[in-house]
């Protein structure tokens, strides 16, 4: 059975108690969660949590994961403010053949650029996945070859036969 199923069920369940009034009469109805406290913490192991938390302390996979959505995003940003870049370097007055080379080491230092990074992001990925702890939080990696097959697609297409 998929997690899907197992939750398709626990949401079947739950919603025919609640229709048979069985959460009618539950300490604490209708008052706010205390969220002071962790209940899955053991009691030995709640000041030590209170304290990691008010240190801001995360696990190490948490802090990688946000690294790794900056990087990837920086990773596409580069790419699209590459092509604004070129396009207002086409539309620029200078010299056709200045503009051309001008285009042409822009292309050639985007893609070297965004893939070094990416290749790192990926790295990260690998390490982040291998330390998860549940399956299904583990990321894709980045799709180098179809990001670029894609900022090959929108170049402005008077330089696309110097590649």
């Amino acid at each position: 059975m998929s997690p899907s199923d197992w939750t398709d069920i626990v949401e079947r369940k739950i919603t025919e108690a609640q229709n048979r009034g069985e959460f009618d009469d539950l300490p604490g109805r209708g008052e706010p969660l205390d969220l002071r406290e962790d209940p899955f913490v053991r009691p030995e192991w709640r000041l030590a949590h209170r304290m990691l938390k008010h240190a801001r302390f995360t696990l190490d996979w948490i802090e990688l994961g946000k690294t790794i959505r900056v990087e990837a995003a920086q990773c596409r940003k580069l790419l699209e403010d590459q092509l604004l870049w070129a396009n207002r370097v086409l539309c620029s007055t200078d010299e056709m053949i200045e503009v051309e080379a001008e285009l042409d080491d822009g292309y050639r230092w985007t893609i070297s650029n965004y893939t070094e990074r990416a290749r790192k992001v990926n790295e990260k990925i690998e390490l982040f996945n291998l330390i998860v702890p549940l399956v299904h939080l583990q990321k894709h990696k980045v799709s180098i070859a179809e990001d670029l097959r894609r900022f090959r697609e929108h170049w402005p297409q008077k330089t696309q036969g110097s590649r």
